[in-house]
């Protein structure tokens, strides 16, 4: 990103991020990062990023294997707690993150799309890559089971594939296991809590 930053921070004024933000690593448990490759997300209790007097972020680890690490966070503020899932797979660190949540942000994607993208027979590299989409994304049919069991107030989906299913598709694949407000999320979207 070196050229792009340079670009715009030399030909177009911008700030660069380390101007804008104030970047760290997340402190993971040791015994957490022991074995990335057989394990990425191991069982774990969130662990606390920050805390100010307004909001208190936590994190945990997620299943997006070959990505490592792969987080999923929760903010939480006296109006009430967001949990932003990232990219995984199906993962108990996720329902333990989001417990009683006001909002579970979570992303999607379609199995039955993957199987339609990629008919049998495959060659083994597209049954490598079919494997990859179906354990490191959540299915949209499992999603609102995931939500449910975590106890989330409202769940919205984000993060489509594909990006063209129709919304009331993604709604009613979703909204099986799920008996909480169901949204199907979109760019620039506001949701209020509190």
């Amino acid at each position: 990103m070196a050229t792009d930053f340079n670009d715009r921070a030399r030909d177009n004024r911008f700030l660069i991020p380390a101007q804008v933000v104030e970047a760290r690593d997340v402190e993971l448990p040791a015994w957490a990062t022991a074995d990335p490759n057989n394990n990425p997300s191991p069982d774990m209790d969130p662990v606390d990023v920050y805390e100010d007097d307004r909001v208190k972020v936590t994190t945990t680890l997620v299943q997006h294997a070959p990505v490592f690490p792969a987080l999923s966070y929760r903010f939480e503020t006296d109006d009430g707690s967001i949990v932003f899932s990232g990219d995984t797979g199906p993962c108990e660190n996720l329902v333990t993150l989001a417990q009683d949540t006001d909002v579970l942000v979570h992303e999607v994607i379609s199995g039955e799309w993957v199987d339609e993208y990629y008919p049998h027979p495959r060659t083994p590299a597209q049954e490598a890559l079919v494997q990859h989409l179906l354990k490191a994304h959540t299915e949209a049919g499992i999603v609102g089971s995931i939500a449910e069991r975590a106890g989330a107030k409202t769940l919205v989906l984000n993060h489509f594939v594909p990006q063209t299913w129709p919304k009331a598709k993604w709604k009613k694949t979703a909204r099986k296991g799920y008996s909480g407000q169901l949204i199907v999320g979109e760019d620039l979207m506001q949701i209020f809590i509190g």
